[in-house]
């Protein structure tokens, strides 16, 4: 049986949760869920990233708020932590020091702008990231908004990806 194929026979419960994982967000998940059978990978791909263009803002705060900060190490267990730390791995990996300097950033982003500094890490250094954030800091509101979105969709389509691999 295809991931694809499991992913659609998953009760409703279970289902919601796995795709909780790809994306907090209660409603998402839920929709997501309830859209199922998806014919193939790309069509889950396609609806997930659909229902996150269509979010409104104030819900896309509160899902961005609920991932882990850049450099912080959630080091609870849950799916969506194992797979932060992956992707976050460029800068988990450094010392201390870049550590300290990404917790401060992210506090300066965080004062700013209300919620999570969001970047898809993936394959990124820390310094690559580091200069984004500098970047980002000095963003007018609504691109910075515009461009978390942007972030967030390129996470959610990369643990969509995932999430066929963990349902086989």
């Amino acid at each position: 049986m295809s991931s694809i194929a499991i992913l659609n026979a998953l009760p409703a419960d279970a289902a919601r949760e796995a795709l909780h994982a790809c994306c907090p967000s209660a409603r998402w998940s839920r929709e997501m869920a309830a859209r199922r059978p998806f014919s193939s990978a790309s069509a889950l791909i396609a609806a997930g990233t659909s229902l996150l263009d269509g979010m409104a803002d104030a819900e896309l705060v509160e899902v961005i708020s609920r991932h882990d900060p850049i450099g912080a190490d959630a080091g609870d267990g849950r799916l969506t932590s194992r797979w932060s730390r992956r992707e976050q791995s460029g800068v988990l990996g450094e010392g201390v020091a870049i550590r300290a300097e990404f917790a401060e950033l992210n506090r300066q982003y965080r004062e700013r702008f209300g919620y999570v500094y969001l970047v898809c890490a993936t394959g990124r250094s820390a310094a690559d990231i580091r200069d984004d954030l500098v970047h980002r800091l000095h963003q007018d509101e609504a691109v910075e908004l515009r461009t978390a979105r942007a972030e967030l969709r390129k996470i959610v389509e990369l643990r969509l990806g995932r999430i066929l691999e963990a349902v086989r």
